[in-house]
């Protein structure tokens, strides 16, 4: 059942919220759309659920038109499931009540409704709280009734948007695991909006990156993560030293960049050399190794750490540090022959402020992305 967003644009007044978005969604993915607050993910969702229409474009489910300029199919009529970000369960009616719900309104024979009913209290873990009031409930039991509720149909689509947001951070990791097997024991595709660059990357099987009402990238969560294809997606997929730098010279197998003075030979194809571009480095690919002045400091290469064009490394001092349990993170200041540079450094080991260092990686760590400071400074603008 492939679902097809083609050329589909939403506005609201004057403001476009949705751009031109052109999608297709596999059957039985557990798709993430993913994206700053304001970037068009959850309109995109509404859209879906048959909330909103469209003014251009087109949706087509498993070939048949749901929405279109001037038509749209009613959300009754769509075999959907939606799970709200406040969970949107009635406090007057009991967990059985508020799962039955949706079985009652297609008038389902009682029994039926009562064996389904049981049926998905039994695949979320909440048979015995089958008559406990909503008030009674913890969050997390909150967030399994409302899943409940949205599979008790059978639907072919379940939406999910923000569900994890209200939930404390332990409670949130536990919930991830719980949403994947009880989607995947359901059989359904699924789409679920976040802006939690860890709940997309740690559970979806295909990941949508929305920017600005458009579509910045889509992909796996692999590739989103190790090849973003633009400054906004190399800052947006985690923590990421995004580096502007220029191409000095490529051919078919690699690239020679030069960053304020340190030229470092990459990996990669021919590329248009008056284009901007940026070098991302991952803080958890940055090494530390102390400096011990056996090499003079204007010395680049440490010895114990040199292997020829596949170590890149420089000398720094660390200028701040924050332990956060299983690693310390380090904000570095390297030194580069036209200037300085501060690079976030993800270590295991404790050094303290105003050591000397040194900082390396390996080439194949390195990823070049298309851009510039131009593109950079506006997504930074963006942040703030």
């Amino acid at each position: 059942m492939l679902i097809e967003f083609r050329g589909v644009s939403k506005s609201y007044g004057d403001k476009e919220v949705l751009q031109n978005i052109t999608l297709n969604i596999p059957s039985g993915a557990f798709l993430a759309l993913l994206g700053p607050s304001g970037c068009g993910k959850t309109t995109l969702l509404s859209i879906l659920a048959g909330f909103q229409d469209i003014q251009a474009g087109e949706l087509r489910v498993a070939g048949e038109v749901w929405a279109r300029p001037g038509y749209i199919v009613p959300p009754e009529v769509r075999n959907v499931g939606m799970v709200f970000q406040d969970f949107a369960l009635w406090p007057h009616m009991s967990v059985f009540e508020n799962v039955a719900f949706g079985l009652k309104v297609k008038r389902l024979p009682r029994q039926q409704i009562v064996d389904r009913v049981e049926e998905v209290l039994s695949l979320v873990r909440m048979q015995e709280y089958r008559h406990a009031m909503v008030h009674q409930l913890s969050g997390g039991q909150k967030q399994r009734i409302a899943i409940a509720r949205a599979l008790a149909p059978n639907p072919q689509i379940l939406l999910m948007d923000e569900p994890l947001s209200s939930l404390d951070t332990k409670l949130r990791e536990q919930m991830r695991w719980e949403i994947l097997e009880f989607s995947s024991a359901a059989k359904t595709t699924t789409i679920y909006v976040t802006h939690d660059q860890i709940e997309a990357l740690s559970m979806a099987s295909h990941i949508v990156l929305l920017n600005a009402g458009k579509v910045e990238q889509t992909g796996s969560p692999q590739g989103l993560y190790t090849q973003p294809s633009t400054a906004f997606a190399a800052h947006f997929m985690g923590a990421a030293n995004v580096l502007p730098v220029q191409v000095v010279r490529s051919d078919h197998s690699s690239i020679m960049v030069d960053w304020k003075g340190y030229q470092m030979l990459l990996d990669g194809k021919k590329v248009v050399q008056r284009m901007p571009y940026l070098l991302l480095l991952r803080p958890h690919h940055l090494h530390l190794h102390t400096y011990d002045g056996t090499v003079e400091w204007k010395d680049r290469f440490h010895p114990s750490l040199s292997s020829g064009d596949h170590i890149f490394s420089w000398t720094g001092v660390i200028m701040q540090r924050a332990y956060h349990g299983a690693q310390w993170l380090y904000k570095v200041e390297i030194l580069l022959p036209h200037g300085k540079e501060i690079l976030e450094v993800w270590q295991s080991e404790a050094y303290p402020i105003k050591s000397k260092v040194w900082v390396w990686t390996e080439k194949k760590s390195c990823t070049l992305v298309a851009g510039g400071e131009s593109e950079q400074s506006r997504y930074q603008k963006k942040l703030g």
